[in-house]
């Protein structure tokens, strides 16, 4: 029998006995958590509990079984559950506003301008600094938002429910490049787009869903996902697809509402984003209750922090400081220095389409790459693509939550 040696990508052994006229049988091997002491403990103890894999399994079994649909679009005053009346959401986990980053602070200063609260950036800025607006993140009321999104009372949201359990979701109806706020103070571009939006555009969206009925959103997303979109950046056959499903309606129910719909979702193709954060959203929280899951099912951005959820700890946020994208595609004129590191909530869509497990991420040594738009650093509008991935330091702080020492 012909001798066999195996290695582990040793290099120099491998060059010695090649040397010596051996062909090595070269094993492709990493140490567990990179051989990190503390790490490869915190997995013992994640995969030595019965309960986690129990967990998981029956949240893979309901996120699989989960239905979102289209059901309604309207104001969020109306829809979003505990919406206050002086009240602007933002995305990404809880943060001080003197910790919010200019660019999102940016956004929820426009929407107290945009709601008649203040006459100008800097009394906007005064009064949520006191506390006279309410400053909260979005998925406290079942929001999504992307990139620098926020929503306010008045602007027009997508209404998302699971079909099997009722769960519920919401986001801003937008262009999917953030809430639609132009850089500036009370201008009348910046009224008029928000109004066309509330006053045509969802009460259009909700009349073609009278006549239609709601649509499936993982029937849509599943199309469109073999139809080559990435869904949490460029979902541009997404986009075209909604706009199809709507058209019946629309032509029925609400002709003077097609212009406006049509030029959101031909503009850029992202339409579909925020409409597609909800429907994940909706989905993972069927999650809720499944045990001591390791299922991430949260992963978002406020351009100060980056922070998960797990399906085994609901509610709770697990923080990092927020990174810059890599592998970054600008817009024409901008680069790196004018990027804000990760803003939005649209990680949601790649934790349902991927079903990305937290222990995975720290054998591996990294989370997933999700492909995400970047913002702009000062005003939050979109100026290009690129990969992020949460930092491992919020995967250790969750999973030690959720299998403690002693467990």
């Amino acid at each position: 029998m012909a001798l066999a040696i195996a290695t582990i990508e040793a290099p120099h052994v491998d060059e010695d006995l090649r040397a010596q006229g051996v062909e090595p049988l070269v094993v492709e091997w990493r140490p567990p958590a990179r051989g990190d002491l503390a790490d490869v403990a915190l997995l013992t103890r994640a995969y030595a509990d019965d309960s986690v894999e129990t967990g998981n399994r029956e949240a893979l079994e309901r996120l699989d079984a989960a239905r979102p649909h289209l059901v309604g679009a309207g104001l969020a005053a109306d829809l979003v559950p505990g919406m206050g009346d002086r009240a602007i959401l933002h995305a990404g986990p809880p943060c001080d506003w003197d910790r919010l980053a200019p660019a999102m602070r940016a956004q929820v200063v426009r929407a107290a301008i945009l709601e008649g609260w203040a006459p100008d950036q800097a009394e906007a800025a005064a009064l949520i600094g006191r506390g006279a607006i309410t400053l909260a993140p979005a998925d406290t009321h079942g929001v999504v938002a992307p990139m620098c999104g926020v929503l306010s009372p008045s602007m027009a949201v997508w209404a998302v429910r699971d079909d099997g359990t009722g769960a519920g979701a919401w986001a801003p109806i937008s262009d999917g490049a953030g809430d639609g706020l132009p850089a500036g103070s009370r201008t009348r571009d910046l009224i008029a787009r928000q109004r066309l939006l509330a006053d045509r555009v969802a009460p259009g969206i909700a009349a073609a869903l009278d006549a239609t009925g709601p649509i499936d959103l993982a029937a849509l997303a599943g199309t469109a996902a073999t139809m080559g979109d990435v869904l949490t950046a460029r979902p541009r056959a997404a986009s075209m697809l909604l706009l199809e499903a709507l058209l019946p309606g629309l032509t029925s129910r609400a002709l003077d509402a097609v212009p406006a719909i049509a030029a959101l979702a031909t503009a850029g193709g992202r339409l579909a984003i925020p409409l597609l954060a909800a429907a994940s959203r909706a989905a993972l929280q069927t999650t809720a209750g499944a045990g001591r899951s390791s299922l991430v099912v949260g992963m978002s951005g406020n351009g100060t922090d980056v922070a998960i959820m797990l399906a085994g700890i609901p509610g709770v946020w697990f923080p990092a400081p927020a990174p810059i994208a890599d592998d970054a595609v600008f817009a024409a004129g901008t680069s790196t220095p004018d990027a804000a590191p990760w803003t939005g909530d649209h990680g949601v869509i790649a934790c349902a389409g991927m079903a990305i497990d937290a222990r995975l991420c720290l054998d591996a040594g990294e989370a997933p790459g999700i492909a995400t738009g970047i913002a702009s650093r000062t005003d939050g509008g979109w100026i290009g693509e690129g990969i992020v991935r949460v930092p491992l330091q919020a995967v250790r702080d969750a999973l030690d939550a959720l299998v403690p020492v002693g467990t």
